[in-house]
């Protein structure tokens, strides 16, 4: 008695979608994966223009490149800044700041909480909407984004930056601020 291939054993149609799904994983694998944000680590081109958002802003030369500064040390934790000018008070030049992960994995070595990559750092308010939590003496926010919120500060601060009062997010650079070390 002749034995039937298992192959020949399993109706058409299931056979041909076995072969085909076979073929998409065998298609994956061989793909290397593609993401929407550059790829993390020190290989990653460093950018030599200014800080983005700053384009028309009344931001000296000096507090252009410590802003620089600190996207060069966010960049190297896996984070990256986000910057633009503070439309009131006539553009008085302070910014506000917002941090995005670029590398979750990274991050975790400097910041709390949920660090999903391509997403905003958890800081209890959204960036640049005055509210009452934005404050930077607000309270009522978990630990983590206490913890989110000083970093940034002190941050931003060995960067010759003060955090004004009113947001987590509002950053004024300290005129005749001696220039960051290197």
């Amino acid at each position: 008695m002749p034995v039937a291939h298992p192959l020949h054993a399993t109706p058409r149609p299931i056979r041909y979608l076995s072969l085909a799904l076979a073929a998409l994983l065998a298609a994956c694998g061989h793909s290397p994966p593609q993401t929407a944000l550059p790829p993390p680590g020190p290989g990653r081109p460093v950018s030599t223009e200014p800080a983005p958002g700053l384009a028309g802003c009344r931001q000296t030369p000096a507090a252009r490149a410590a802003l620089q500064g600190v996207a060069l040390e966010l960049q190297a934790r896996g984070l990256a800044l986000q910057v633009r000018c503070q439309e009131g008070n006539g553009g008085d030049g302070s910014s506000v700041v917002q941090l995005r992960v670029l590398d979750g994995i990274q991050a975790r070595a400097v910041l709390r909480g949920p660090l999903a990559d391509g997403q905003a750092v958890d800081m209890g308010t959204p960036c640049g909407m005055a509210s009452a939590g934005a404050a930077v003496t607000a309270g009522g926010f978990s630990p983590d984004v206490q913890y989110n919120r000083q970093w940034l500060r002190a941050l931003m601060a060995r960067h010759q930056f003060d955090n004004l009062p009113d947001a987590w997010w509002h950053f004024a650079y300290r005129a005749g601020a001696p220039a960051p070390v290197r």
